[in-house]
């Protein structure tokens, strides 16, 4: 369950996944194209805790775009009240090496 048995409050484990999720797809509509990334670093502020009978709603924007690196900003907002709940701030390395997608859904290795 995720949700805290005694308080019906979201564990922020799952905010933080969350916004790591809607940060790594910020990342990929920035850049127009499918890539290996790796999240460097998430930091996240949290304003109040997370109601669990309610939907959450991440939006996610990249900020900075460059050739190696993607600066993404991350606002979770309760979706029935619109209330924010958290904001987050994180680095991605874009590029990584590891398998590469290709838009035929073929995999490739890279070298």
């Amino acid at each position: 369950m995720f949700a805290q048995e005694d308080t019906k409050e979201i564990c922020t484990s799952l905010l933080y996944s969350l916004a790591d999720s809607a940060g790594g797809l910020a990342v990929i509509a920035g850049a127009m194209e499918l890539m290996p990334i790796a999240t460097l670093d998430l930091r996240m502020d949290y304003l109040r805790p997370a109601n669990g009978d309610r939907a959450l709603l991440a939006v996610a924007t990249c900020r900075h775009l460059t050739d190696q690196v993607a600066f993404i900003d991350c606002d979770i907002f309760c979706e029935a009240d619109s209330e924010l709940l958290a904001t987050a701030k994180a680095t991605f390395m874009r590029n990584t090496h590891g398998q590469q997608f290709h838009s035929n859904g073929l995999k490739k290795n890279s070298v």
